[in-house]
């Protein structure tokens, strides 16, 4: 059949089909560019996604290592403070600084507990647990052992009288089992230089000082172990020793 002369002489009939064809061309090429569009505007919201995701990533690991590091740091201070209680007097000015210390690692602690892994909140725990048993044992023993290095102090005073009762009384702190808790009191409270309050501790633990100087090492030992494990899972968590760049999710080919 001869489709060009089935036309010629109906011109009408012949721009009537070139006008169909356009527009079926149209609607043709309209739906390919709407099926771009549409790949280009997933593939815009997978990249924004993805960026989002680096966005919290990176910022989540930003706020656990500066916590990680003030929990660390309050930990340290709360330890320093408790430290006071063997080098100078027990007064209400160094126990109120000591509280407010342990308090702050108290709160930082917290703070862990609403962001990092649950390794790292039971290593913090556990550490806080021990930094309050070191601040005990610094409030229990802190205290005599202050005391007895005033004594030894008292020992070199320029002052004869002085000297001769600190020696006197040091005889009885050291050797204290030999003598009754009275007379080592009596003794103690003749020093001049000595606080009735430190000779009540010096007497109480005469013949005991050994023990009270191994109690504040076990109890360091205690808290720089805790404090290890701490930094351990700190690190696992921060994942500190892989060197390699942070792996994004892999993004989909849209077509």
């Amino acid at each position: 059949m001869n489709v060009w002369g089935y036309f010629e002489g109906k011109p009408e009939l012949f721009a009537a089909l070139v006008a169909a064809i356009a527009v079926v061309g149209g609607v043709v090429g309209a739906k390919m560019q709407a099926n771009g569009g549409r790949a280009q505007a997933a593939a815009a919201r997978e990249a924004a996604e993805i960026a989002a995701e680096a966005q919290r990533a990176s910022t989540l690991w930003s706020v656990r290592q500066v916590q990680v590091a003030e929990f660390v740091q309050a930990v340290r201070e709360a330890v320093r403070l408790s430290d006071r209680f063997y080098l100078e007097p027990d007064g209400g000015e160094l126990q109120n600084r000591a509280h407010a210390a342990y308090q702050a690692a108290s709160l930082k602690k917290a703070e862990i507990e609403l962001i990092a892994s649950r390794g790292v909140v039971n290593a913090a725990q556990a550490v806080l647990l021990s930094a309050s048993e070191y601040s005990m044992e610094a409030r229990s023993g802190g205290p005599t052992s202050y005391a007895e290095l005033t004594l030894l102090r008292l020992n070199f005073s320029s002052d004869e009288e002085t000297a001769r009762a600190a020696e006197a009384a040091n005889a009885a702190f050291y050797f204290g089992g030999e003598t009754s808790y009275s007379s080592r009191l009596e003794l103690l409270l003749a020093v001049p230089g000595l606080s009735s309050a430190q000779a009540y501790r010096l007497a109480r633990d005469a013949s005991h000082p050994g023990q009270r100087e191994q109690s504040r090492e076990d109890a360091n030992r205690d808290l720089e172990e805790k404090l290890a494990e701490f930094v351990v899972a700190a690190r696992d968590m921060l994942n500190s020793e892989d060197q390699s760049a942070p792996r994004l999710p892999t993004r989909r080919r849209w077509r």
